[in-house]
């Protein structure tokens, strides 16, 4: 029999996503002596230092932790898919469903969808991370989440993706008072020659350079950064323009400035949200019922 739990593998793969035990401690709801304990138990069984700590800043894994992370990251899969199986012989759907989200939708999407989920499914315990794309992308095939809700932009094919909404388009968010705010549509051309507040993070800032590039144009880049609201709000202190994709209900920033979305005649690449998972992995119930419910709360 095995001499060490789930529960310590669970403590220390908490420990090498968050970067340190007492992240770790905050992210499960334990004290952190208990993650201490179980990874030093884990380090003992094994014969193997996992885990490099670090005076007041964090841990890293060693060349053994990393590969034990990997594994660990199967064994608690197969381990909540044997539950998911248990727990079908009774009729119940319950168990654990991992998900990450790319930091620029997770905020208009995430809220709404995991309040309907958890109304339907109730005994399903969901934990939520946003982050930036790279990162989520190594840590789900690393084992560390069941799903990755993104846009479908950049991924490797290691990964399986199903659509959840199409045809997201582009639109040029402007502040209220722009000469241009009160038109139905307009072009991109009409546009560039003023200051753009760029959504620079990985891979939207490529996403939007690229059909700029594509319309034969090269913007004028006054501000560029990786936080969709500091965007907003720029372009509502009238600092410049923006081109988006994520489009939050109220038309104001957080300091209460009011914008205007104006949709782009341009022939412009649309954008995709889609579910992913590790290719040829079978997905658990609470995963597949996940992506069921995404679908039908997405659709028109």
């Amino acid at each position: 029999m095995a001499g060490f739990s789930l529960r310590q593998l669970g403590y220390f793969v908490a420990a090498a996503e968050s970067g340190s035990l007492a992240a770790a401690a905050r992210r499960l709801n334990v004290a952190q002596p208990s993650i201490s304990s179980a990874i030093r138990a884990l380090e003992a069984r094994f014969g193997l230092q996992l885990l490099v700590r670090h005076h007041a800043s964090g841990v890293t894994l060693t060349p053994a932790g990393q590969r034990l992370l990997r594994q660990a990251g199967d064994l608690l899969q197969q381990a909540n898919a044997l539950e998911q199986s248990a727990r079908a012989e009774n009729d119940v759907v319950a168990g654990r469903l991992e998900i990450g989200c790319y930091s620029t939708i997770a905020p208009l999407f995430l809220p709404r969808l995991l309040a309907g989920f958890r109304g339907r499914f109730p005994e399903i315990q969901v934990t939520l991370r946003d982050g930036l794309q790279d990162q989520l992308v190594r840590a789900l095939e690393d084992g560390a989440y069941d799903l990755l809700i993104t846009y479908d932009l950049e991924l490797p094919e290691s990964l399986a993706r199903v659509p959840l909404l199409a045809g997201l388009k582009p639109h040029a968010l402007l502040p209220a008072g722009h000469r241009l705010a009160r038109r139905r549509k307009l072009r991109l051309a009409e546009l560039i020659a003023e200051p753009l507040i760029l959504l620079d993070v990985a891979p939207s800032g490529r996403y939007f350079r690229g059909l700029l590039a594509a319309q034969g144009l090269t913007p004028r880049v006054a501000f560029a950064s990786p936080s969709l609201e500091l965007v907003r709000g720029l372009v509502g202190q009238g600092l410049g323009w923006s081109i988006l994709v994520t489009r939050p209900a109220a038309p104001l920033t957080y300091d209460g400035n009011p914008l205007v979305a104006v949709a782009l005649a341009d022939d412009l690449a649309p954008s995709v949200l889609v579910a992913c998972w590790r290719q040829g992995e079978r997905q658990t119930t609470p995963a597949r019922l996940f992506v069921e419910h995404c679908k039908a709360a997405l659709k028109g």
